[in-house]
């Protein structure tokens, strides 16, 4: 068994080795591509806190299944926790595509913001029944388009 393993292992390295070799200018613009995908220094943070924004809303979701599951919960407040759980997600994968962005910070920044003002009104409206906070909600969703709309330039 053994001297099979080792004639498949000398057949498939001569075959490599018979494989032509590229050359150094293909093998640096390989690479110059590959560093090209990589997020641009000071970004990486924004897919950390992409990571940890999807973990919250997780979290959040779960907590609001079991506290708006009951009937006696006013249905309203459901919804308005489902929208915000619900662009939570989305922006959640906004933010984690941030670093591509022509202008990373200046879209990750945005993205934030507006999750929090928009999300976060939402989420704190739906748990306390305080519609005083619901002021800003608007706030966060043009913060939001005017993420979304960063990417474009």
């Amino acid at each position: 068994m053994a001297d099979l393993f080792n004639s498949i292992g000398s057949a498939l390295g001569s075959l490599y080795n018979s494989l032509p070799k590229l050359s150094s200018e293909i093998e640096q613009v390989v690479v110059k591509e590959i560093q090209m995908i990589g997020a641009p220094p000071g970004t990486r943070a924004f897919v950390r806190l992409a990571g940890l924004s999807g973990a919250v809303a997780v979290s959040l979701g779960a907590y609001g299944s079991h506290v708006f599951r009951h009937k006696d919960v006013n249905p309203e407040l459901k919804v308005t926790f489902d929208i915000a759980n619900k662009y939570h997600f989305i922006h959640t994968l906004g933010l984690l595509g941030t670093p591509m962005s022509s202008r990373p910070l200046l879209t990750g920044t945005l993205m934030t913001a507006g999750m929090f003002l928009f999300c976060g009104s939402c989420y704190y409206h739906a748990f306390t029944e305080n519609k005083a906070v619901r002021k800003v909600t608007p706030y966060g969703g043009f913060l939001l388009i005017f993420a979304w709309a960063s990417m474009i330039f």
